[in-house]
C-alpha cells in the first residue's frame, strides 16, 4: 500500500526536488549567496528531521572550543516571533524555538541567537558579540543567500539520504546530489559496534558525493531530573516516555534499562499545553508509576507549562534524557582536523 502511494507522489516529488535544484543552480549562476561578516559553519541535512544536527552543533562546539570562539545561529523553527533574538536565561521554548533553547541551556558561555535571515544574524552577532569570530548554523544546508566557510552534512545510517526520495513520496529536502555541496559527510546514528568492513561499503557509496566521510554513533544519557540536576533516575524504574521528535521509536528502543510502560509519541516539534501534562499524571497515577521521562528538547517546553501553570505534579517525578555523540573509529582528531581546515 505505501509504495503504491509513492508511486502516486513520485510526480508531485520530481517537480519539488526540481524546483529546489533550479531554485539551487539560480543563486549560484547569478552569484546571489555571500559570505557573513563572520567565518561560518553549517551542521544540515537532506532529510526532513531525525538526522541528530542539535546534538551534532553542541559536539563541534565543544570540539572548537580550544580554537574559536563561537556563537550558534538557528532559524528557530516553531517560534512565535519573528526577527533576530538573542536567548537569555528568561527565553522560552514559544519564543525562540525547542533546538536552540536546548542549546543555550546546554552550553557554557556561547551565545545562541534565533535569526531567519542568516546573513543578517551573522552581521548582528559580529556587532552584538566583539569576541565571536565563528558561528555554527543549526541548519543551514538549504538557506541558499549564505555562502558559509564549510558544510557538515548528517545521514542517517537507519535512513540514509540515498536511499529515500525526495517529499511526499519520500523524507528529503531536495535531490539527494545535492550533498555533494557538503564538504564533510558524516553518517549519524550508526550501531557503537559497526564493522569497518560496512563502514568502508557506506563509504564507497558516499565516495559520489564526498571523499570526507565520518561514522557518529549517538549514545543516550541516563535521564536526569528536570528541576533537581544532581538526581537520576535509578536502573530498572517504570516510567511514561514522552517524546516530541522526528522519531520517538528511536528514543524508546535506547531507554533498554527502564521499564517504559506507555509512550506518548507526539511529531516533533510539538506544542505541548496543561492538558497534555495534566494527561500524562493522570497515566502515571493509572498505572502506579512514579517517573516521566521526556527528552531534553521537550524539557524546555514542559518545565515553561508547569511552572506558568502552577501545575501539581503530585509527586510525580519528570526527568530529560538526550543523545551524545561519538565519532567512531578513534577519528576524533582528524574530524576536529578536517573541521578547522573548512574555516
Amino acid at each position: 500500500m505505501r509504495i503504491s502511494v509513492n508511486i502516486l507522489l513520485w510526480p508531485l516529488s520530481v517537480l519539488i526536488g526540481s524546483i529546489a535544484f533550479l531554485r539551487r543552480m539560480f543563486y549560484e549562476v547569478f552569484g546571489l549567496r555571500k559570505a557573513g561578516k563572520l567565518p561560518s559553519l553549517v551542521i544540515g541535512n537532506l532529510t526532513v528531521g531525525g538526522t541528530g544536527k542539535t546534538p551534532m552543533v553542541m559536539y563541534v562546539s565543544n570540539v572548537l572550543k580550544d580554537t574559536f570562539s563561537m556563537s550558534v545561529l538557528s532559524r528557530g523553527y516553531g517560534r512565535n516571533t519573528k526577527g533576530y533574538l538573542e536567548l537569555n536565561e528568561y527565553s522560552r521554548a514559544a519564543e525562540v524555538g525547542d533546538e536552540p533553547l536546548e542549546i543555550f541551556e546546554n552550553l557554557d558561555s556561547v551565545p545562541v541567537v534565533v535569526c531567519e535571515n542568516r546573513v543578517q544574524g551573522i552581521e548582528n552577532i559580529s556587532n552584538s558579540f566583539k569576541e565571536v569570530n565563528l558561528v555554527l548554523l543549526d541548519d543551514g544546508f538549504q538557506h541558499l543567500p549564505l555562502k558559509a566557510n564549510g558544510y557538515v552534512l548528517l545521514c542517517n545510517y537507519n535512513n540514509p539520504f540515498y536511499s529515500d526520495w525526495v517529499m511526499p513520496a519520500g523524507r528529503l529536502r531536495e535531490f539527494a546530489f545535492s550533498a555533494k555541496n557538503a564538504d564533510i559527510l558524516v553518517m549519524s546514528k550508526c550501531p557503537s559496534e559497526l564493522k569497518e568492513t560496512e563502514a568502508n561499503a557506506i563509504k564507497s557509496r558516499l565516495s559520489k558525493y564526498s571523499s570526507n566521510v565520518f561514522f557518529a554513533t549517538f549514545t543516550m544519557s541516563k535521564p536526569q531530573h528536570l528541576f533537581e540536576k544532581v538526581s537520576q533516575l535509578r536502573q530498572g524504574e517504570k516510567v511514561i516516555l514522552v517524546t516530541g521528535v522526528a522519531n520517538g521509536v528511536e528514543v524508546k528502543n535506547q531507554l533498554k534499562d527502564y521499564e517504559v510502560l506507555n509512550h506518548f509519541n507526539f511529531a516533533d516539534h510539538k506544542v505541548f499545553n496543561s492538558n497534555n501534562i495534566k494527561e500524562w499524571l493522570g497515566e502515571c497515577l493509572l498505572l502506579n508509576v512514579q517517573n516521566i521521562v521526556v527528552t531534553r528538547k521537550d524539557a524546555g517546553k514542559v518545565k515553561d507549562i508547569i511552572k506558568m501553570n502552577g501545575i501539581d505534579t503530585q509527586g510525580i517525578s519528570f526527568y530529560e534524557i538526550h543523545t551524545e555523540v561519538v565519532i567512531l573509529f578513534d577519528q576524533e582528531k582528524q574530524f576536529k582536523n578536517s573541521l578547522i581546515n573548512l574555516i
